[in-house]
């Protein structure tokens, strides 16, 4: 024999002063209970009629999951009399056909096989985009019940709470990943795709860099190996050297990535392979460090392997990012510097010594131009790159 009722489970009061409404499931006398997502007051809750006070929303929401759950049970008591059991009906019961997966569950899991897969860079605006749109509109439902007019009213609440275009505009392409994928993995059907229609805007941005002057400025300060700002100086300027490299994968880099007088590595990000000429200049900023596992022997390969990894790694880049700054400001600068700000500069500097955009961009790793150019690049890069790179090193050094 088996049942199914809802009910508030009153073993487990949250903070707020509610319970949570769960389904109980007994076959053959056992019971196990299957969860909601609902909490309400003891006071909201009609024990009667199995119904939530003043809450039609709630009530036809409850109502289509136990005609769910119940067709489901029913068809595993036709399939297995005199051999149920309460695990296997509760795993029968909760067994979704795709398009029965919400969209809060699909995003849910595919943080964790990102997370599984050690990638874990790109978690991080996964779950911020998840609790952030999760708060406008409701995704505990299938994808079918998502629509364009779904994302419209999740853009004016975001332009409404005051969020940026540039902000909203990173939501929007993880929600848009999301639904992507789950097309791709036949949840759902291309022709259901709300984003064919929606524009995801986006605002240029001026981003911050050095003068040349500014920069021969930082290059040249004298900062004392005690200095607490020592070794973040030096972080600053190898990411210039390095062509912009991201402090992340340059906090990665191990003695096994120096090869043949290069640093071969690939970027965490994009996994585009990057080999930069280890320069005089380079060696001699490198020498200021003390390698361990990792080239720099600022992170260890246990946190590198730790599931904290990323809180590292932003920890890292909080302090050197408060050290630059107060670099900066101890030059006057006009700018506020952070790791990035060599990126972009990098960029700038060679933009001003005649470099062409297509070296440039193969330089930060970019992709840009057409294809013949890529091709021509795809030979003569290192050489070619190798110049520009001494070339830009050798002019911030002058005095």
């Amino acid at each position: 024999m088996a049942t199914l009722k809802l009910t508030l489970d009153t073993r487990r009061v949250k903070k707020d002063g509610t319970f949570p409404l769960v389904f109980k499931l007994t076959v053959n006398r056992s019971s196990t209970q299957i969860q909601t997502g609902i909490s309400i007051l003891e006071s909201q809750f009609d024990s009667e009629n199995n119904l939530v006070v003043n809450s039609s929303s709630l009530n036809e929401q409850l109502l289509k999951l136990d005609a769910l759950y119940r067709t489901r049970l029913n068809q595993y008591i036709l399939a297995n009399q005199g051999h149920e059991k309460l695990e296997v009906a509760k795993k029968h019961v909760l067994n979704k056909r795709p398009d029965e997966v919400t969209i809060l569950e699909f995003w849910n899991q595919t943080i964790e096989e990102m997370k599984n897969a050690g990638r874990l860079g790109g978690v991080k605006p996964y779950e911020q985009s998840l609790k952030a749109i999760s708060k406008e509109i409701n995704l505990n439902v299938p994808f079918r019940n998502l629509s364009y007019k779904d994302v419209i009213t999740l853009e004016n609440k975001l332009l409404n709470r005051g969020m940026s275009v540039n902000g909203m505009s990173v939501y929007f392409r993880t929600f848009r990943a999301i639904c992507n994928k789950a097309i791709n993995l036949d949840l759902i059907g291309y022709e259901w795709y709300p984003f064919r229609k929606f524009k995801i805007k986006k605002e240029k941005t001026t981003p911050r860099v050095l003068s040349l002057t500014e920069l021969k400025a930082y290059f040249n300060l004298n900062i004392s190996r005690e200095n607490p700002r020592f070794l973040s100086w030096n972080i600053g300027k190898l990411i210039f050297m390095l062509r912009g490299i991201n402090l992340r994968d340059l906090l990665m880099l191990t003695p096994k990535n120096i090869k043949g007088g290069r640093i071969i590595y690939k970027r965490s990000k994009t996994k585009k392979l990057y080999s930069i000429k280890i320069t005089k200049e380079i060696q001699t900023t490198l020498d200021q460090f003390t390698p361990g596992e990792t080239l720099l022997g600022l992170i260890t390969q246990e946190q590198l392997l730790s599931s904290k990894c990323i809180e590292h790694f932003q920890q890292k880049l909080k302090v050197t990012n408060k050290h630059l700054m107060n670099i900066g400001k101890e030059l006057c600068m006009d700018e506020k510097i952070s790791t990035y700000v060599f990126r972009y500069t990098y960029a700038n500097i060679a933009k001003q010594l005649g470099y062409s955009k297509d070296l440039i961009a193969e330089a930060l790793g970019h992709e840009y131009g057409n294809s013949v150019t890529g091709i021509y690049l795809e030979q003569f890069d290192l050489e070619l790159i190798d110049t520009m790179n001494d070339n830009i090193i050798q002019t911030v050094l002058q005095t």
